[in-house]
This record gives structure tokens, C-alpha cells and sequence, in this order.
């Protein structure tokens, strides 16, 4: 095996504006490996040390099968070394066995100018002077400090996909609909067009319906996804993916890891908007069924099994205090409803959908859907009866 050669990354790591999700969607993870000849973008100002073809035939290696938890500790291992815009894609084993995770950034400097880049770094824990380029290998004689080599520039101007604008489309237009007055049509058609690109066909229309979020399934199963993973509402990582060499993601939406509030498991994002609605409502807010919950209570008719539902106990507030509650919640970006016994075969509850959580099943899916269009998210999609004073524009975590 020829030695590994690190580079000095002639790209501003400290990158300002957005650039790809990152890493949350369950098993959100493949990389695409499509490329561009970024060596002939070189100036004379790039410092950066290429490899020629024949110096890196570990690649053919390829992907080590990288589970959702080997990204996530790929992560970990690199919090220091990452930037707020890049994100861990995939882990490769070069021919030595050594483990590289491959890190996606960019930053745009126009909503149609931006500049995207993969980088490898190392994850192993020692590396030797001998194979460090430049500065008589001084810096390589520290322990722990993860190596970077292989650097792919695509300085071509890039549009932008705001990926929450796809998303919210996604959770929407299937069931309701082309809806004009959501935001994201020209997202949706450069999404629908890297879909094209790929081989699966798809209107480009800007309008997220039942065709393209087959078309979308198509292409997470085709990286390996199944069940929720693969229900056609994009992730980071595919999306960031199809975006390669494409498109640069702004205003990502990131889920985070399974956690607990309440005593209840929930995803790091549905976390920070209970805390957040908590704190506007001025009183603790008790969680009586949490999110990712497959098959756990028949009523729900599954909107629990996924990520970004919860059922919340309003057993010690007033019929005031209640509406205050959903308020509170849809303020910061739920779809919130006060649900009552002559609705079903329930207690009374307040039952609430994150808009725009990844993880989500389709049938939460299809409430964030009625919810848009002032409905009760119930078997009959009946209008919505919470009264006028406690209701708020539709809005979702990261516009809030």
C-alpha cells in the first residue's frame, strides 16, 4: 500500500452560510460517489497537495457497510475537527484496514454561487511522522489528531436547495395537494431534477405529490434505506447525496439522536421545541406516549411509530390552560390539537406532530398535512375546532 498523504486544506474550514444537513435521519447515510475532475480547478493560490489516481487505489476498497451508529461515532470522534456545515457521508477502509470517514461541506456566497468539497479524514488514533506532507512531519508526531488527505473542489456555481422548504412540501402536498402558497416550488423542481438525473422518473413541477415522493423512495432504496427511512420525506443524507456536484443545502433540518423528556423517548430537535413551548406556557409539560413507538397504542393509528409525535397530559389544567398549551406548542412549530373523548376512544390529551421532523411516519405525515389546511388530523378530517384567539400561522422549529 503507498503511504497515506495528508493535505493542508487550502479551503476556509470556517465557512459562513449553510451547507448540508447533518447527520440525524435514522439511517440516512449513503454516499453517492459521483465526481467531478476538481483537479483541473487548481490555482496557483491552492496549497493543497493532490494525489494522483495511482496513489490512492485503496478507494476501490469502498464503503465499510457504516451502520447509522458508526456515523454517529464517526461524529463523535471528529466534533472538534467539523464545521457547523459539514457532514460525515460515509466511513471507508483503506487497503491497510485503516477507517476514513468522508466529510461533504461547502458554503455559498450566493443563493446560485457556491463552492462544495469532500474531504477524507482519518479515524484512527496514531499516525506517523513519515506520512505527513510538509512541516518535517512535526505535527504528525501528536497522537489523536485526525489526518486529512483527498481534497475535491467543485467550484462551479451551485444553486441552493432549501432543504426545510422541500420538506414541508413533502409532509403536505401528497395528501393535500399542489399548494402554490408554500415556499419551496423552485427547491422541489432542482430536487425533482437531481432525481431525473438519476435515472428515476419524476414530474418537474415543483409540486412534491404522490409521484415524486415515490420517485424519492425509489432513490433512498435504492442507497439501502427501508421502512421509514425509505418513505419518500427526504433525510440529510440522501438528500445531501443527490445534491453532490448538484446542489448545496441551506436551512438543513437536523432531528438529532433518540433522548428522553419527560421520561419519554423523543428526538433531540422534538426535545428543544418542548423546551421551548414549555417555557412559553410557563408551566412543566407532561409527555403520556413519546415518539418512535411502533405499534405501542392502537388509537394512534400509528403517527407514533416514527420520530416528532407526542400525545402531552392535561389532566391537571383548566380548559384555558389547555388551549394555552396547543398555542404554545403551534408557536413553535407543531401541529397541535386539544383531543377530547367525544373525538375517540381516548382520554382527554393534547396530541402534537413536529412539522418537518425527518423520522416521521406517513400517517403524522398526513396530519401535518391536514393541519396545514385547518383540519383536525382525524379519521374524518373535520375543521379544526380550536378556537381563533389560540391559533398561529403555520410554521415549523428552524423559521421559529
Amino acid at each position: 500500500m503507498n503511504k497515506l498523504t495528508t493535505l493542508a486544506v487550502a479551503v476556509a474550514l470556517s465557512l459562513s452560510g449553510s451547507l448540508c444537513a447533518a447527520q440525524s435521519h435514522a439511517a440516512d447515510r449513503s454516499y453517492d460517489p459521483a465526481t467531478s475532475d476538481a483537479k483541473s480547478a487548481q490555482s496557483s493560490s491552492d496549497r493543497s497537495i493532490w494525489l494522483g489516481d495511482d496513489e490512492h487505489s485503496w478507494v476501490s476498497a469502498g464503503d465499510v457497510g457504516a451502520t447509522s451508529d458508526d456515523l454517529a461515532a464517526a461524529v463523535e470522534a471528529l466534533v472538534d475537527q467539523l464545521t457547523d456545515d459539514e457532514l460525515v457521508i460515509e466511513v471507508q477502509r483503506d487497503q491497510a484496514g485503516n477507517n476514513w470517514a468522508v466529510v461533504l461541506g461547502g458554503y455559498c456566497e450566493t443563493e446560485s454561487s457556491c463552492v462544495q468539497y469532500t474531504r477524507m479524514v482519518s479515524l484512527e488514533e496514531q499516525v506517523s511522522g513519515a506520512d505527513i506532507a510538509g512541516d518535517s512531519g512535526a505535527a504528525a508526531k501528536q497522537t489523536g489528531q485526525p489526518q486529512h488527505f483527498k481534497l475535491s473542489v467543485v467550484p462551479t456555481a451551485l444553486p441552493s436547495v432549501d432543504m426545510a422548504n422541500v420538506v414541508v412540501q413533502a409532509q403536505v402536498e401528497p395528501f393535500r395537494g399542489n399548494q402554490p402558497s408554500l415556499a419551496g416550488d423552485a427547491d422541489v423542481r432542482r430536487v425533482q431534477q437531481g432525481l431525473v438525473a438519476k435515472g428515476i422518473s419524476t414530474t418537474v413541477d415543483g409540486w412534491y405529490g404522490d409521484g415524486t415522493t415515490a420517485a424519492y423512495a425509489t432513490w433512498q432504496r435504492r442507497l439501502g434505506y427501508t421502512g421509514l427511512d425509505a418513505s419518500g420525506i427526504p433525510g440529510p443524507g440522501s438528500l445531501a447525496s443527490l445534491g453532490q456536484n448538484r446542489f448545496v443545502l441551506t436551512n438543513k433540518i437536523i432531528v438529532g439522536a433518540r433522548t428522553e423528556f419527560s421520561g419519554k423517548r423523543v428526538n433531540a430537535r422534538t426535545r428543544s421545541m418542548l423546551s421551548e413551548a414549555q417555557r412559553l406556557f410557563g408551566r412543566t409539560i407532561a409527555i403520556t406516549q413519546g415518539s418512535y413507538n411502533a405499534g405501542g397504542v392502537g388509537a394512534s393509528a400509528g403517527t407514533h411509530d416514527g420520530g416528532g409525535v407526542i400525545d402531552l397530559s392535561v389532566s391537571a389544567l383548566s380548559t384555558t390552560q389547555r388551549w394555552q398549551l396547543v398555542k404554545a406548542l403551534r408557536r413553535v412549530g407543531f401541529a397541535a390539537w386539544w383531543r377530547t373523548p367525544a373525538q375517540g376512544n381516548w382520554n382527554d390529551h393534547i396530541h402534537a406532530v413536529a412539522i418537518g421532523d425527518t423520522d416521521m411516519s406517513l400517517s403524522a405525515r398526513n396530519q401535518v398535512a391536514d393541519y396545514y389546511v385547518g383540519k383536525n388530523g382525524l379519521a374524518n378530517h373535520e375543521a379544526d375546532n380550536t378556537p381563533s384567539a389560540y391559533r398561529v400561522a403555520f410554521t415549523w422549529w428552524e423559521k421559529y
